[in-house]
């Protein structure tokens, strides 16, 4: 494990310090070369954020044993991967220990992640996601920029929550659970727009209802935080459908949805209380959040600042 921030005035030296790929980076752009590195590995899981200000050539051969995804965040132009263009309504996807050829622009900016191949398995199983092989082998894969841009927002959230405390990663074992989760998570969720969906024959209004009774069974047990199981036992339907409705109606994970239902319930509290009336940590155990250090960290997510920074009612 490990985690590390990094500058660079050479594009080779850029390309060695990504840690278990084979790859070289040629510099094809005019102008001094400056680039930054944010890395992030724990077991099963390597996610890098980097950037550059010249064109550049990346090849080489992609991590054996894990599935790589590719999110582009910023450029001056498209990048091209393996032949295809790769927009910002794009993700990019391939086996690992492959060949790889990446035409990256000027400006770039882009999200690495290699997750670990039966890692992905066990998590598409358990989220109910049927991901083929056929859809990992297309390199890149038409995504919607909302959607792509806020699993991009959240992984980059983990990253820098990790960099802020690295040491934390070797100490506190749920450090790297819940980065983990957060990176997988995301993925999946961009690859369910490629789920084939001939199992899931419920209307858009039929999946709109089941996250509607969702939202209220989270309304109704403000103590008590649901899990998706829940919600599959209250509303007597399956993993799989809860997942296909939550992604159809909201482009969002059930999990990620139901959190923020009750993180936007804690707001609504210290919006409308005073300090005095109401300590944050009162609000937060009030919707289910025990920990308040993963609270603080989620609710900055959602709503950009700290619940302490959030404007209180005099």
């Amino acid at each position: 494990m490990y985690a590390n921030y990094q500058t660079f005035e050479d594009a080779d030296r850029h390309a060695h310090a990504l840690t278990g790929w084979e790859q070289r980076y040629d510099q094809v752009g005019e102008g001094a070369f400056r680039s930054t590195v944010k890395q992030v590995s724990v077991a099963g899981v390597q996610v890098f954020q980097e950037s550059a200000n010249v064109r550049i050539v990346q090849r080489g051969q992609l991590p054996a044993g894990c599935v790589t995804f590719g999110l582009v965040l910023s450029g001056g132009a498209p990048y091209s991967f393996q032949g295809i263009k790769v927009d910002e309504n794009a993700l990019v996807v391939a086996p690992g220990d492959k060949e790889f050829l990446l035409h990256s622009p000027p400006n770039m900016s882009l999200l690495g992640v290699a997750i670990d191949a039966k890692l992905l398995e066990s998590a598409a199983d358990a989220a109910g996601v049927d991901v083929q092989d056929e859809v990992l082998r297309r390199h890149v894969l038409n995504i919607p920029g909302a959607a792509g841009a806020r699993a991009g927002k959240r992984i980059i959230a983990a990253v820098e929550t990790v960099l802020a405390a690295p040491d934390s990663l070797s100490s506190d074992d749920d450090v790297a659970h819940r980065f983990t989760q957060a990176v997988t998570e995301s993925m999946l969720d961009l690859l369910t727009f490629h789920v084939p969906s001939y199992e899931d024959r419920l209307t858009y209004a039929c999946r709109a209802d089941i996250v509607r009774r969702a939202h209220d069974l989270v309304l109704t047990r403000p103590e008590q935080p649901i899990s998706v199981l829940d919600v599959c036992e209250k509303l007597r339907v399956s993993r799989r459908t809860v997942q296909n409705s939550f992604q159809s109606v909201t482009q969002m994970n059930p999990v990620s949805y139901l959190r923020a239902v009750r993180l936007a319930q804690v707001r609504r509290l210290l919006t409308t209380t005073a300090q005095g009336e109401l300590p944050v940590r009162e609000a937060a155990m009030r919707w289910g959040f025990s920990n308040l250090g993963h609270f603080a960290s989620d609710y900055k997510s959602l709503f950009g600042e700290l619940p302490s920074q959030t404007f209180r009612a005099r």
